[in-house]
């Protein structure tokens, strides 16, 4: 049979690319407040724009794929790809969240197998006037691809902080997803077939199919935008509640300027009351904070400076102007040029940035 050469459009496959870490960006943002109030709404629209962002890419990447013959696609074969997905990206959110380096592993191993899934998928979907076959190897070098790729995304996100490794967690999911797509394709070997194959009814044709990746791309975009903008009612309304369930909490404490006996988390809609010896380190996040033990973080709506003044001084140091850390679980410290970044005990060491200001007092708060 005739080998049929692919040819790719480079602009299509730029924007694979771009949608792929977009999406990731996008998922990674939602991800950050999973342990807040509203942790499953947010780990659902987290999956939706990370399964729907790998689906874009994969059928950008198709459009991108140029054939000398006519190209469809079955329409439940492609909806179900959609499917898988998301639902295997949800699973591999809500175990990675667990913050350890395990937890990545595992939750790459299954984001790496839904995007492998989702291509295989979407490529049996694939209604065209031939035969596709594969080469083993590069089969399983794009399926290895996927999940090593999506293992370092995740233990990036999961595991570390500071304003880059977003980012840097997007990039390299993105690079899991667009590196897995054509490292398949390149597995991939179309063969002119001497009959005409069957087309499933519904087909999408590539124009509809450009229409409704689109849209998706479109929403994908649009939610990022959404969910970079602050929140300052959400915020208010959620240091209110918080402060109106931590009542008994104050009274019992007395003063406002007395260290507290315990701080008001929300995990799931209940209020979890934390013993302040459990928290290693508090990181201020838009109008609310995130509290973090050595083994997870926790949505908190107080402010940052309300529980730097409720803290007890002797244990709990502002080290910058979005982090405080609990001294008792200081581990090293390294200097980065006038800065420096403290290590804590608990999740991968839990690094915490040391503004310049900082660095003296905390050196002698350390006792060197």
């Amino acid at each position: 049979m005739e080998i049929l050469t692919v040819a790719y459009d480079p602009a299509l496959v730029a924007l694979s690319v771009v949608t792929a870490m977009v999406a990731s960006y996008c998922c990674f943002r939602l991800a950050d407040r999973i342990h807040g109030v509203r942790g499953k709404v947010l780990l659902a629209a987290a999956a939706v724009a990370m399964g729907g962002g790998i689906w874009s890419m994969h059928f950008i990447g198709m459009l991108a794929a140029s054939l000398p013959i006519q190209v469809r696609y079955d329409g439940l074969l492609t909806l179900v790809s959609a499917l898988v997905s998301i639902l295997m990206t949800g699973i591999a959110l809500f175990l990675a969240s667990a913050g350890t380096a395990s937890a990545a592993m595992l939750g790459g191993l299954l984001m790496g197998g839904g995007i492998s899934a989702m291509h295989y998928i979407g490529m049996a979907a694939l209604r065209c006037d031939a035969m596709v076959d594969y080469a083993p190897g590069m089969v399983v070098l794009s399926v290895a691809v996927a999940v090593l790729a999506s293992g370092a995304a995740l233990w990036f996100a999961y595991t570390l902080r500071g304003k880059r490794r977003r980012v840097l967690a997007a990039a390299l999911m993105g690079a899991a997803i667009s590196g897995m797509h054509y490292t398949a394709m390149a597995a991939a070997g179309f063969h002119a077939a001497t009959l005409a194959m069957p087309v499933a009814a519904p087909a999408l044709s590539p124009p509809l199919l450009a229409i409704i990746i689109a849209v998706a791309t479109f929403l994908i975009f649009g939610v990022t935008l959404l969910i970079a903008l602050p929140e300052p009612s959400l915020g208010e309304a959620a240091v209110a509640l918080a402060e109106a369930e931590a009542l008994p909490l104050a009274a019992a404490v007395g003063e406002a300027d007395e260290p507290m006996l315990k701080i008001p988390v929300i995990d799931n809609k209940t209020t979890l009351f934390l013993d302040p010896s459990e928290v290693v380190s508090i990181r201020a996040d838009a109008h609310y904070t995130t509290v973090y033990t050595q083994h997870r973080g926790y949505f908190c709506a107080i402010p940052l400076s309300r529980l730097e003044a409720r803290l007890d001084h002797a244990l709990f140091v502002r080290v910058h102007r979005s982090h405080i850390i609990n001294l008792r679980f200081a581990k090293s410290m390294k200097r980065q040029n006038d800065q420096a970044v403290l290590f804590l005990d608990g999740l991968a060491e839990h690094p915490v940035p040391v503004s310049r200001g900082q660095v003296p007092k905390l050196r002698a708060r350390l006792g060197f």
